[in-house]
């Protein structure tokens, strides 16, 4: 049943009323509904750092751990530093960032086992400095005797897996349950029932989130003929994700669009949506990127990739042919978990930022100068908040005593 956006947010509102109410039972149930899979409480939480299991192919290791080494080498670099203003008037200010203290991931298991995603998600929580990290996978074809996702955990050194996907993972790790302490905040992708599920819990203030992340989209601006094979791919790539998935061409070249077209006829059933929109101009079509916010955009071509500097919108920007967004995904380095349904008009990417509080700090010593308190003073006595005034002016007088 593919519900509308009213009826599947009161799918997942009583989804997360059960889990509020019931715990565990109530999340293991709509486990056992959804995923076809029966279990107990005490099967549900898994430390992979305590499993012995067979090994992936030396290709396959090689892989994640080309992809570890360079996603942790960007977000070490990425990591923002605290900023101190030097002395002035006996005033120091300060911005610190302190890592979350207890945080949840989800990591999609249904179509795709999506060991990507956890690399994304986890290594910038890592190199954030959260200590406390717990990561909700479906539990289907029993994930503790894959030896991809055995050999990914073990090297991230994830200790604490709750093997439950869908809105019920979402609602019992901001809920929590005996054994499992509730998490502070949840990030990752997921498919629209996951993201309506963190929006909830945000809503009632149970948990902060990431992003709206998901379902998938993708946005490419070109317009060369002989570029079709780079585009066709990527359109093809981004629709593979599920049903609800978003690919589209925006193209000046009516010869270009149309040989896209004939294509689409050749997509998969079950495939994303591919579209191909027609422009007249290339400030048409990023005018059109920018409205849109697409989750990859994608600017292909000599005649279009002038035009980055234009654009202000897109979750990430793929420059150029050979950057197409599975590069994203996987090995380029920053995380794939992206804003989309147009919120990259205000929101940015999972990244170390994500993971961090940033704390403001206001630091005196006992020579400050006077007409900060003065000034202070005069505003608190213009908006009328007598004992603000008087805070400030027992500091002024304290000094004027020295």
């Amino acid at each position: 049943m593919k519900e509308g956006s009213s009826d599947m947010a009161d799918v997942v509102r009583a989804i997360v009323d059960a889990v509020a109410k019931e715990g565990i039972e109530a999340a293991l149930a709509f486990t056992r509904d959804f995923d076809g899979v029966e279990m107990s409480p005490q099967e549900v939480l898994w430390n992979p750092l305590e499993w012995e299991g067979e090994q992936p192919e030396t290709r396959v290791r090689e892989a994640i751990d080309y992809a570890m080494d360079r996603i942790r080498a960007f977000h070490r670099a990425a990591r923002p530093e605290p900023l101190v203003l030097p002395s002035e008037g006996g005033l120091t200010l300060e911005e610190q960032f302190v890592p979350l203290q207890r945080v949840g991931l989800y990591v999609p298991n249904g179509n795709y086992p999506l060991i990507s995603s956890l690399l994304m998600t986890a290594i910038p929580a890592q190199e954030a400095g959260v200590k406390e990290i717990v990561v909700a996978v479906s539990p289907r074809d029993d994930i503790r005797q894959s030896p991809v996702w055995l050999y990914a955990f073990q090297s991230l050194g994830i200790s604490t897996v709750l093997r439950m996907g869908g809105a019920q993972a979402v609602a019992a790790m901001g809920y929590g349950f005996p054994g499992f302490a509730p998490v502070d905040f949840i990030a990752g992708p997921g498919n629209r029932y996951v993201t309506q599920a963190k929006q909830e819990l945000a809503r009632r203030g149970v948990v902060g989130i990431d992003l709206p992340a998901g379902p998938s989209e993708v946005l490419i601006i070109a317009n060369q003929l002989d570029l079709e094979p780079f585009v066709w791919a990527d359109l093809l790539a981004q629709a593979e994700h599920d049903r609800d998935a978003s690919a589209e061409l925006i193209t000046l070249n009516p010869a270009l669009a149309e040989r896209i077209e004939k294509r689409r006829a050749l997509v998969p059933e079950g495939m994303g949506q591919i579209v191909v929109t027609r422009v007249h101009s290339m400030r048409e079509a990023v005018t059109l990127a920018n409205r849109r916010a697409p989750e990859h955009l994608g600017l292909m071509g000599d005649d279009v990739e002038g035009w980055a500097e234009e654009v202000r919108t897109a979750g990430a920007l793929f420059i150029g042919p050979m950057a197409g967004q599975a590069l994203g995904d996987y090995v380029a380095g920053p995380s794939h978990v992206l804003p989309t349904g147009g919120s990259g008009r205000f929101q940015s990417g999972l990244s170390t930022r994500t993971f961090l509080r940033r704390m403001s700090v206001i630091r005196t010593t006992q020579s400050v100068d006077p007409q900060i308190f003065e000034m202070g003073a005069r505003l608190a006595e213009l908006e009328g908040l007598t004992y603000h005034q008087r805070s400030l002016e027992v500091r002024r007088a304290a000094l004027e005593v020295k």
